[in-house]
């Protein structure tokens, strides 16, 4: 028997908003002591494997092309056969959303360049930049072909190792948010279903008529007052003082670092085209650094990671690691309610679970098919959290601790996504095994046969977990 989990209903707050919030009583739950953890990795750990630095940018880690990558399944119980997936996926890679990230340290440079104050590898960088810039001009947040690429391996690999639900012309309901880096992640995923099995009866939608459970919802914008309170502004200001420093960068880009209060004079605010913000050393490291770590998602031949230190990077994604625990985790920052945003989308795979084992029956011999949704980090790692999945539901009330309990890398990267594979057989219960990227994870359901659960008992403890939301 591992991993129980127990809940303590207790009256936390009378939350009072709009006719579909109601009064919420919990004391949110704060990770099982024998839980397995996931810390951000170690500067050793890094050293020998720089991927891990790249934070929720990090390309797929499993790929086609690298077996070693594929992780091994545990066979069923004897006598069990899947007969329907339910999932959820994180679009492919992609383009930085932000065009800012791109434009204002290309504009800082130049002027810095036209005034004179540039140093050699100044300009050099400021070459590299003008080029990702110009590539990126009108392709912001979209899907890059690597992004294509990782949904249809994961489809190609879902395939294989489910058969039985793609059989025969098994129905495929394949849905995306309306955002189109999440369309034509799940067309990249769907063709590779049909090229497989061309009787596959498979549909695609992506409509506003679903976005209350495929996206984030937030009635008068509830949650995103808790998270951008001034309070929690002042918090991630000061963490961001402690974690991301760009003196050294500066230094090495500029012969008088004093040219950022000239440019702050000169073109900060003022009534030009680029609405230019004041800029620090911290931005430029920031922004550089962002860059430099999306790259790999990318086309381009061009890599910036000689210009930021394996440090810089390295607070980078600490600082990334605190902000995705305050938005999505179980934390104070949080009044540790925002999982429940996905609200939602865990009543949608519940009740669609539900209607396909009603439909099919359970002895695991009539194809359910699957359920695919498509969307986004901002969905899934919420989810991750409300459920709990691979600790992530861990209560830490101290963000210079955070990285040993909460690694939003493991959870996030681009193509993240959860496998929910239900299992059959006669006069037996369902099981369900849950995928994280791939890979066997935990839930906080008691179980004597990891990495399969009962269906009904999951169900039975996260209906209780959904009676504590601020949604109903």
């Amino acid at each position: 028997m591992i991993f129980m989990r127990r809940v303590f209903i207790l009256s936390v707050a009378a939350l009072v908003f709009t006719s579909v919030v109601s009064t919420l009583n919990a004391q949110p739950y704060k990770g099982p002591q024998t839980s397995k953890v996931y810390a951000v990795p170690d500067r050793q750990q890094v050293e020998e494997n720089f991927s891990l630095v790249l934070s929720d940018y990090c390309p797929y880690p499993i790929k086609d092309a690298n077996p070693a990558s594929i992780p091994a399944l545990t066979k069923a119980p004897k006598g069990y056969k899947p007969f329907y997936i339910s999932h959820y996926g994180r679009h492919g890679s992609r383009w930085l959303i932000s065009t800012r990230t791109y434009t204002e340290p290309v504009f800082f440079l130049q002027k810095a360049k036209e005034a004179g104050v540039l140093t050699a590898q100044g300009e050099e960088l400021l070459k590299k930049l003008e080029v990702v810039e110009a590539a990126a001009r009108g392709r912001y947040g979209e899907l890059t072909r690597l992004g294509a690429q990782q949904h249809r391996e994961i489809a190609g690999r879902m395939y294989k190792n489910f058969p039985e639900v793609f059989k025969k012309n098994a129905n495929i309901d394949a849905r995306s948010t309306v955002i189109i880096r999440c369309i034509l992640s799940m067309e990249a995923a769907c063709l590779r279903f049909k090229e497989l099995n061309p009787t596959l009866n498979i549909t695609n939608d992506a409509s506003y008529h679903d976005m209350y459970y495929m996206n984030n919802q937030d009635p008068d914008g509830f949650f995103n007052k808790i998270t951008s309170s001034e309070e929690n502004r002042e918090l991630m200001l000061s963490f961001r003082h402690k974690t991301i420093h760009g003196q050294r960068l500066a230094a090495a880009l500029l012969k008088d670092t004093t040219f950022f209060n000239t440019f702050n004079e000169k073109y900060a605010y003022k009534d030009n085209p680029e609405k230019v913000r004041k800029y620090k050393a911290d931005y430029l490291v920031y922004d550089v650094g962002e860059i430099a770590i999306s790259l790999p998602n990318t086309d381009l031949d061009i890599s910036l990671f000689e210009y930021v230190t394996l440090d810089e990077l390295y607070n980078l994604n600490l600082y990334r690691n605190v902000s995705s625990y305050r938005y999505a985790g179980f934390s104070d920052m949080g009044q540790r309610v925002t999982p429940f945003r996905q609200t939602y989308l865990l009543k949608n795979i519940i009740k669609t679970a539900d209607s396909v084992i009603n439909a099919v029956g359970t002895t695991g011999k009539v194809c359910g098919g699957a359920t695919l949704r498509f969307g986004h980090d901002s969905n899934l790692m919420p989810l991750c959290s409300l459920m709990d999945i691979d600790g992530a539901g861990v209560y830490e009330t101290n963000m210079d601790n955070l990285a040993n309990v909460w690694n939003m890398n493991h959870y996030i990267p681009k193509a993240g996504n959860l496998q929910f594979i239900f299992y059959g057989k006669k006069d037996a219960p369902v099981l369900v095994k849950v995928l994280l990227n791939e890979h066997e994870a935990t839930l906080p359901v008691e179980t004597d046969n990891f990495p399969y659960y009962e269906w009904e008992k999951v169900k039975a403890f996260y209906q209780e977990i959904l009676k504590q939301s601020p949604l109903k």
